[in-house]
């Protein structure tokens, strides 16, 4: 695999999931006899990453007691003082990370691979000299779309019928947490100007994706489990 390093975004508060995130971050959310966070870190670990980094901030210490001494990849933690929200969160561990590519993933989403895994997919598509993030998409279920793509898979916007949604894997550059000031932002924004420059591009996934995303996506997948 050519870029090694992945950072997991597990900060925010899951306020979605009402009180099943009272006591419980949602990364601890358990799906059968695993949390969705020890099942993302399994998986990475299969495909040979190399480095992991977790930002967290909401009940951080929960996340790390579960989390110690599971697996054989080394765990980074970066640590938020207050919440940064998703951009400020990866310029945070901009300094952790210590790479100039690397994959970046939500916590709370779960995928089955058919012969690709996304993560393969994602880095044969990469180039560096012309892209600056990459984003993996999936195609609109009932839900509101993200993004469109044109035939060279550059992402543009098209609000009036946006065919995919974003399923939270990506690879991004760190310059591009370089160059802003701002502490506490959006991914979005840095979305948006890559939008303008033209350096942002979508893959579409074809395998199986879910976003537990709420209480009723949560209860949804269960169900579909049994």
């Amino acid at each position: 695999m050519n870029i090694s390093t992945i950072m997991i975004l597990a900060a925010g508060f899951g306020k979605s999931m009402k009180h099943y995130t009272k006591k419980v971050p949602k990364p601890l959310i358990k799906i059968g006899n695993e949390t969705l966070i020890e099942r993302i870190i399994k998986k990475l670990e299969n495909y040979g990453f190399k480095k992991i980094v977790i930002n967290i901030f909401y009940l951080k210490n929960k996340i790390k007691k579960k989390l110690s001494s599971k697996f054989k990849t080394k765990i980074h933690y970066s640590e938020e003082k207050i919440l940064l929200n998703t951009g400020g969160g990866i310029k945070n561990a901009i300094q952790l990370l210590k790479a100039k590519e690397f994959f970046v993933i939500n916590s709370d989403i779960i995928w089955e691979e058919k012969k690709k895994n996304p993560f393969d997919q994602l880095n044969k598509f990469w180039n560096k000299d012309k892209m600056d993030a990459l984003l993996l998409l999936y195609p609109k279920r009932t839900n509101n779309g993200d993004f469109n793509i044109n035939k060279s898979n550059r992402i543009v916007i098209n609000k009036n019928n946006p065919k995919y949604i974003f399923t939270g894997i990506q690879i991004l550059k760190s310059k591009l947490f370089l160059k802003t000031k701002k502490k506490i932002f959006p991914l979005f924004l840095i979305y948006e100007q890559l939008i303008e420059k033209r350096r942002i591009f979508g893959l579409v996934y074809n395998g199986k994706w879910f976003h537990i995303g709420t209480l009723e996506s949560l209860q949804e997948y269960k169900k579909m489990l049994k």
